[in-house]
């Protein structure tokens, strides 16, 4: 599929295939073009180029209505003066659904989603958590074939986000349905999806199971954008092959050569960037890598140090258990065998 705005193009050749009851998450940083593509998906926006097919039917060309879906939006789009029952009975009235089928299925959707006790209340006497089940519960009366997903827990607060998370995937659980989930925010993706899609540029990047992603990146992008926090990312040289892959020395790090695992390896001579996760990094009272340690995120059983290498690098290593100060320190690391990934210039994987 193809997307343009005039002259610009934002969806540039995307060709994906979500099951039948897959939680998929799209995401990806702002502008990458996962909201176009999920309105693209529920007709709220034309397809330049390309199809869009739900179970056996071709809906490029259908209306929204039409199309099997339902959507939640990042706004609740509640309508203030209705009550919570008037709400989610709101799109079968309009459809002329008989009263009995109504109530039947507004009141199976509101046990679903602990509603019963508020059904009579307005959208203003609920909390934000509450609001935003109603305009589930909107969507589930409609029994859609592909439920659609807008970055719907972005204005909640931590707490009721963690709390919403985890009633989003014991729904889908509890339904078995298709649904397609819009976010920015990776944490949300790793702990919902059965599948992500990594968007950057219009293209998706790469797809595939959270933890399969996260220990098996394609790209520099992916094992950046995959993981919290971010993976580590140091300029190198190859210095030689070995019989596993390569020698490599960090730039601003020449006293201090790591052995690479790589069953193709570059030639000796060429620049590659090594990336390294936090938690791969293991601090050692002999050689490594020097780390001025200047902040230090304390969250209890973990805490993660950020600090710069001698050459000026910024680096981030997890502890566990820690409950010293580290803040002025300089602490040695040095990567946990195997545990390093290759990339060249351009961002692409070494294997």
């Amino acid at each position: 599929m193809r997307k343009s705005f005039g002259a610009a193009e934002v969806i540039r050749g995307v060709d994906m295939d979500v099951r039948r009851g897959e939680f998929a998450v799209f995401v990806g940083p702002s502008g990458c073009g996962k909201s176009t593509l999920l309105r693209m998906i529920a007709g709220l926006e034309e397809t330049t180029d390309g199809k869009i097919v739900i179970g056996d039917r071709d809906v490029t060309d259908e209306d929204p209505v039409d199309r099997g879906v339902a959507m939640v939006f990042q706004s609740y789009a509640l309508y203030p003066h209705l009550s919570v029952y008037e709400n989610m009975a709101f799109s079968l009235r309009l459809a002329k659904r008989p009263r009995a089928e109504i109530d039947e299925k507004v009141r199976e959707a509101a046990g679903i989603l602990q509603l019963i006790e508020h059904l009579d209340k307005k959208p203003g006497q609920l909390s934000g958590g509450q609001r935003q089940r109603v305009a589930i519960g909107r969507a589930i009366v409609r029994a859609p074939d592909v439920f659609l997903f807008d970055e719907p827990l972005s204005n909640l607060d931590a707490e009721l986000r963690v709390q919403m998370r985890l009633e989003l995937a014991r729904l889908h659980q509890k339904l078995g349905a298709t649904m397609i989930y819009v976010t920015h925010d990776q944490v949300e993706a790793m702990t919902l999806a059965d599948r992500i899609f990594v968007l950057q540029g219009g293209h998706v990047q790469q797809s595939g199971a959270p933890l399969d992603l996260y220990d098996d990146p394609s790209n520099r992008f992916v094992a950046g954008f995959i993981g919290s926090p971010s993976m580590n990312f140091f300029d190198a040289v190859v210095e030689a092959q070995t019989g596993q892959g390569v020698t490599v020395r960090l730039t601003g790090q020449p006293d201090l050569p790591l052995d690479i695992v790589l069953a193709d390896p570059p030639a000796p001579g060429t620049e590659i960037v090594l990336g390294i996760r936090p938690e791969h990094l293991a601090v050692t009272d002999g050689e490594g890598l020097r780390v001025t340690v200047d902040v230090a995120e304390e969250l209890g059983g973990v805490s993660y140090q950020h600090g710069t290498l001698e050459g000026g690098d910024a680096v981030i290593f997890q502890q566990i258990g820690a409950r010293h100060e580290m803040h002025g320190t300089v602490q040695t690391v040095v990567p946990e065998p195997g545990r390093a990934f290759a990339f060249d210039r351009s961002g692409t994987r070494i294997r």
